[in-house]
């Protein structure tokens, strides 16, 4: 049940010796690659997003955690608002790989209760962690606070909503397809219940709910909706 630079140095015309100087040390200093891992640096910055916030979190802040200037952040990644866009979008993806394995029937003892159990696992881990910080949602946790006053953030959120919606609904069409589920049940519905849960989950996992507290709630919700 499958779900469900390169850097071109530009053309230098020197006048002279002097001049040649001075060019090539141009080229050369146009030509040095970066000194930081984007990627390691935008992990970082998500860890300072997610437990900070977004308004609790500076640029000084992220220069200094990271060991990257201002400019440099600037000239990689754009302003404050598009470096927290580029780190929850990192985030995201991470999760969108693992629900393409998870979502996925493993054969014929697999059922549907266990395929969305399997799901709500992985969530429930990304909330808690393996700490004792009340973590969250990286992105939902952090953008509701956003997006009424950042226009791209809400733009983002919504997309976000609206994707997670319509994975699940095309994964209980497909149930659906394949006698998983009724006829008469609503695969858009049960897609909003699954997506609204989720962020549930979400918000008081940030509130400080424990793991197994969650998992109570997955497994009563999942007991009624997959008997």
């Amino acid at each position: 049940m499958d779900d469900l630079k390169t850097f071109e140095l530009p053309e230098v015309t020197c006048g002279g010796q002097g001049d040649a100087a001075a060019c090539a040390s141009a080229v050369r200093k146009r030509g040095r690659p970066r000194a930081f891992d984007p990627d390691a640096v935008l992990e970082t910055v998500l860890e300072m997003f997610w437990m900070r916030g977004f308004a609790n979190t500076s640029l000084d802040d992220i220069s200094a955690a990271t060991g990257v200037s201002r400019p440099s952040l600037a000239s990689t990644f754009g302003d404050k608002e598009a470096l927290y866009l580029k780190a929850m979008e990192r985030y995201r993806n991470g999760i969108s790989d693992q629900l393409d394995l998870v979502l996925t029937c493993n054969g014929p003892g697999d059922n549907l209760r266990g395929i969305i159990n399997r799901y709500f696992d992985i969530m429930i881990g990304s909330y808690t962690g393996e700490t004792e910080a009340c973590l969250g949602c990286a992105f939902m946790c952090t953008a509701l606070n956003e997006a009424p006053r950042h226009e791209s953030i809400m733009s983002v959120l919504q997309g976000t909503i609206e994707e997670f919606d319509a994975r699940f609904e095309r994964f209980f069409t497909k149930a659906q397809e394949m006698g998983h589920i009724g006829s008469n049940q609503d695969p858009k519905v049960m897609s909003q219940m699954i997506t609204s849960l989720t962020s549930s989950l979400a918000v008081r996992a940030r509130a400080g709910a424990r793991r197994e507290d969650l998992q109570k709630i997955v497994d009563a919700t999942t007991n009624f909706l997959f008997p």
